[in-house]
């Protein structure tokens, strides 16, 4: 009978540092944003847990908040994502009892999202936690700088979003 013997784990050794040059891709705008955006969505799933609901149903049910009913087709446009993302998001909107989908009598091929009572219940606790978001962001960082940040995030996104074809940010956010 072989016996399994183990040979001694050696001791850690110091981590290799390789310093080809000073590029240092953690200092970067695209992976701060990365970063930035996982903290956010995080912290509001934190205080948004009770509901059940995911951010992304939360942007969905906002924009039905503002406007109802929409058709799939517009609720991607408006939120710069998929259809095919949308009608998934939809789906699990549907079986939770959140959304309702309706052909037009107008126009059989079009269905509009309409917001069921119990959708409407989720306006406020889902406001009260982006509030709460909001407010936690103004004692960190300053009411001041937030809105500056907002700004600055707000006309890059305009910039670049004429470079990157919709098309291929759609494909993005589908991954």
């Amino acid at each position: 009978m072989t016996r399994n013997i183990r040979k001694p784990i050696p001791e850690e050794a110091e981590p290799e540092i390789h310093e080809h040059d000073d590029f240092l891709f953690k200092d970067t705008l695209p992976y701060q944003t990365q970063f930035i955006a996982r903290l956010l969505q995080i912290d509001y799933m934190s205080r948004i847990a009770q509901t059940g609901i995911a951010p992304a149903q939360a942007f969905v049910l906002g924009e039905l908040w503002m406007t109802e009913p929409l058709s799939q087709v517009e609720l991607a446009r408006r939120l710069d994502i998929g259809k095919a993302t949308v009608g998934q998001t939809l789906n699990r909107l549907e079986r939770a009892g959140l959304i309702e989908r309706r052909r037009l009598m107008t126009d059989r091929r079009v269905i509009m999202i309409h917001l069921t009572d119990k959708g409407w219940a989720l306006r406020e606790p889902l406001k009260v936690g982006a509030k709460a978001q909001l407010d936690m962001l103004d004692e960190r960082l300053g009411a001041d700088e937030v809105r500056r940040l907002t700004v600055l995030l707000t006309e890059a996104a305009a910039k670049l979003r004429a470079s990157v074809p919709i098309a291929e940010l759609r494909d993005v956010s589908e991954e």
